[in-house]
């Protein structure tokens, strides 16, 4: 009882104290974020630079399977982080690791029967690919040593997100920066200072993985998080956060790639400089989405400590001070992205008519960021206090609906913009997404 008291925190009372709560722990994690984001960015441009065009041809292939990976990583990610701000709020600390060690479990399961999956079926993956037979070796060989080098992040991922749910969001961040940085020194190290090529990509992931683990322990034992006598022990409760919220998020991201490769085949009729545009701005709209993302995740972390403390009194001033973070933020990016849209695609490109075409994107579809911001922060926030299979139906929705719609219009005016006057049209109309959530979060507090 003594530990409860100590641990339990002490959720804002009103909005200002909610929005400075959110903003604490968004920060560090938003630095994070658009480091990860750029740190792949940064493995291409090494492999660019490597002997031959093999290396960045057969990392250009691997990506299909990485998202995979991506999306298995952030269902258990997730997963873990809400667990532990519900740990947090119900002041039972002692918990967390054992949440940690069955997600743990967990994973390897599933990520062992994956790697078994790749290693058997790389030879008829690389036939389904079309890869060259120039490079069907080297492509079979990184897919598996790839698949074996991803389990490693398993540890940092799994200790950054327990760091972050329980508040300690500067030592999550720094778990996850650090690996980011040994893998993109160790692509440069291996792959282009030792002279290993292509080769040296698996080596640098296993280093990041196996570095962040050790680091994620220290902050761990550091943050008071692991003590000596904390249980392992299973958690009946692991399979549950799982497919409340793991299922649905890892839903959501195979929902995000396969769109993606849908609106490339909507625009493939108009050549090779619009779908390169397209690409540029997607690239572009990565760093947009982003803020959202982590400001949701933030709000359901403060949100979900005040769930396990019984105070659901404090739901409705938590998203109300979200939205506003959101909001303010969203009209800044929506103004540079609007204005500064020429800027930006030369910045991607070198080519005018790639650039072009992307700025064209950005005329469209830049000021519908202001709403596109608000409904991010709205959905992650749902798929983190247990709305999870509503926000997968309407982020299908709303991806649905741009390919079918916005394929038939850019199609029937032979012309991309059609296309990007429908992605403008379901970023204003996501604001029913914003709708549901308010109603979802006040039936929640009662």
């Amino acid at each position: 009882m003594v530990e409860r008291t100590l641990a339990q925190p002490a959720p804002p009372a009103n909005v200002p104290a909610a929005r400075r709560r959110i903003v604490s722990l968004a920060l560090p994690m938003m630095t994070a974020e658009i480091v990860g984001v750029l740190v792949p960015i940064g493995v291409m441009a090494l492999m660019g630079r490597m002997v031959g065009d093999e290396a960045l041809y057969v990392r250009s292939l691997f990506v299909p399977m990485e998202n995979l990976f991506i999306a298995v990583q952030a269902a258990f990610g997730i997963s873990t982080q809400v667990a532990a701000a519900l740990n947090r709020g119900e002041g039972r600390r002692q918990d967390v690791m054992g949440t940690v060690a069955s997600m743990a479990r967990s994973w390897l399961v599933v990520g062992l029967i994956t790697c078994v999956f790749l290693f058997a079926s790389a030879a008829a993956l690389a036939g389904l690919l079309g890869v060259v037979d120039a490079a069907r070796d080297e492509f079979m060989a990184f897919l598996r040593w790839m698949a074996l080098a991803h389990l490693t992040l398993l540890g940092p991922m799994l200790a950054a997100a327990a760091l972050r749910g329980y508040g300690h969001a500067r030592a999550g961040a720094a778990v996850t920066l650090t690996g980011a940085g040994v893998e993109l020194g160790g692509v440069a190290l291996f792959g282009l200072g030792l002279g290993w090529g292509i080769a040296g990509v698996p080596v640098a992931v296993g280093a990041a993985g196996l570095i962040g683990t050790v680091l994620g322990v220290v902050m761990l034992r550091r943050t008071g998080l692991w003590r000596s006598g904390d249980s392992l022990a299973w958690r009946p409760g692991t399979f549950g956060h799982l497919g409340r919220v793991g299922v649905p998020v890892a839903v959501t991201y195979v929902v995000m790639f396969g769109s993606t490769l849908a609106l490339e085949w909507v625009l493939s009729p108009f050549g090779d400089k619009v779908i390169s545009g397209f690409a540029g701005a997607n690239a572009l709209q990565v760093l947009v989405i982003m803020p959202g993302i982590v400001l949701g995740s933030a709000t359901a972390i403060v949100m979900n400590e005040q769930r396990g403390a019984g105070r659901r009194a404090l739901f409705a001033g938590t998203l109300k001070g979200g939205l506003q973070i959101a909001l303010a933020l969203y009209a800044v990016v929506a103004l540079a992205a609007w204005l500064g849209r020429d800027v930006l695609a030369h910045l991607i490109t070198g080519s005018p008519e790639i650039a072009a075409e992307t700025s064209s994107y950005l005329t469209v579809v830049g000021p519908t960021y202001l709403f596109m911001g608000l409904v991010l922060t709205s959905l992650t926030l749902l798929e983190q206090i247990g709305g999870g299979p509503l926000a997968l139906a309407l982020n299908a929705g709303y991806f649905a609906g741009i390919v079918v719609v916005g394929g038939w219009f850019a199609r029937s005016l032979g012309e991309s913009g059609g296309l990007y006057h429908t992605i403008a049209a379901f970023n204003l109309g996501g604001l029913v997404a914003v709708a549901v959530t308010l109603v979802f979060v006040r039936r929640l507090s009662r």
